[in-house]
């Protein structure tokens, strides 16, 4: 997998501009959103874990709203991790004694087979705290709501309902991708978590 996440990848899918999936100011606005809803729920962030981060567009962002957050990162892409310096790991492997106040783990999971998503979303509720930022494709994104000539769709389209009855075993979702861990004392009301 990491072979098939190298330059070329990176090029096409997020810096071209003919072919890239989201225009540079997409990243901002969705680390503005995620930052300010997170602060509206009071939920104080400090360490973030960025899994499968490949480029870290969201960290810039991430870090106009809050300063002084330490974001750990990682990813399999070995061009990525030797391009920005992140840790290399697979969402498989990756091992890890902290938790994190927020994990974001965006347009990754769809690339695993659904016996290694099913595991990668149990870790991921293990190294969350309070909230996981979590995005993928599914087959209902790609059937009507992205433009699939440029979206890879070298990947796994599950249904949304495989992720939410998945999600939903230890998040409640609160919308636009923020699930809050069932363990976080926050709350939320009831048309806030559909």
């Amino acid at each position: 997998m990491s072979e098939k996440f190298n330059a070329d990848y990176y090029q096409r899918f997020y810096f071209e501009s003919e072919t890239r999936i989201a225009e540079p100011d997409y990243f901002d606005r969705v680390a503005h959103f995620l930052t300010a809803y997170v602060d509206m729920l009071g939920c104080e962030i400090t360490t973030i874990l960025d899994a499968g981060c490949g480029a870290g567009l969201f960290h810039p962002g991430l870090k106009r709203a809050w300063p002084q957050v330490t974001i750990e990162a990682f990813d399999c892409s070995r061009y990525a991790c030797d391009r920005y310096g992140w840790r290399q790991a697979t969402l498989q492997s990756f091992e890890t004694d902290s938790r994190y106040d927020l994990v974001i783990c965006h347009d990754v999971i769809q690339y695993l087979d659904d016996r290694e998503a099913a595991k990668v979303i149990s870790k991921l509720a293990d190294w969350s705290t309070q909230v996981l930022f979590f995005g993928a494709l599914t087959r209902e994104d790609w059937d009507s709501n992205c433009d699939q000539d440029r979206t890879d769709n070298d990947a796994h389209l599950r249904a949304r309902s495989w992720y939410a009855r998945r999600l939903g075993r230890r998040f409640r979702n609160a919308g636009g991708g923020v699930f809050v861990h069932r363990d976080a004392d926050l709350v939320l009301y009831a048309l806030e978590s559909l």
